[in-house]
């Protein structure tokens, strides 16, 4: 896709994502991109610490795509929940929807989202953790959440972008972040690489 009256003059970043609110972001920021999804097996690995697995995961999804893609910025993510270290993914059905609502509800979860930008072998990641606090809420609550349907293929069993911000008391650290697209640590990491000038001929 193209943004605006942006004349490329380069192959816009292919975006290594299937999700919607990384393509939102991408479009308010006016980067011209195009879209990859790539196959990549989430499941941690054995005692593997949250933060570690959330990298490890955007960096391998920018792999896969750049290494077909040679000679492409390739813009890839990956979000994870946890609560005491442990990772919430996301829920199977409603009952474990309420499960892990249930885990999360009256106290404080960390979000981590990991970010990875990829041309050939030239490689840049980062992790941005922000930290939720979620109000009490009964069983009788959480159902009526789930049965929005907004949780169901959300990390964590929730949307802070959606209904579920009814339930948040408060995010310490970058909403953006709690969305899947660390927009303040991108727009770093995008100047340092000059991709800001080449993408959007930012002086």
């Amino acid at each position: 896709m193209s943004t605006g009256d942006i004349t490329l003059h380069f192959p816009p970043p292919i975006l290594a994502s299937g999700s919607p609110r990384r393509r939102q972001w991408m479009e308010a920021l006016q980067i011209p991109y195009e879209v990859w999804k790539p196959e990549v097996d989430e499941t941690p690995l054995a005692s593997e610490d949250p933060v570690v697995m959330v990298e490890r995961l955007a960096r391998a999804k920018a792999e896969i795509v750049a290494l077909v893609n040679p000679g492409r910025w390739v813009i890839a993510a990956d979000t994870i929940v946890a609560v005491d270290h442990h990772v919430l993914g996301k829920p199977t059905d409603t009952n474990d929807a309420v499960r892990m609502l249930g885990l999360i509800q009256g106290r404080n979860h960390e979000v981590h989202t990991g970010l990875c930008l990829r041309k050939d072998g030239d490689v840049h990641s980062i992790v941005d953790t922000a930290e939720v606090f979620l109000r009490p809420m009964t069983e009788a609550q959480a159902r009526w959440y789930v049965s929005t349907g907004e949780p169901m293929d959300k990390a964590g069993s929730y949307a802070a972008q959606g209904v579920a911000a009814l339930f948040i008391e408060r995010i310490e650290g970058s909403f953006a972040t709690v969305m899947g697209f660390p927009v303040e640590r991108f727009s770093e990491l995008c100047r340092k690489l000059g991709l800001l000038r080449e993408w959007l001929q930012i002086p």
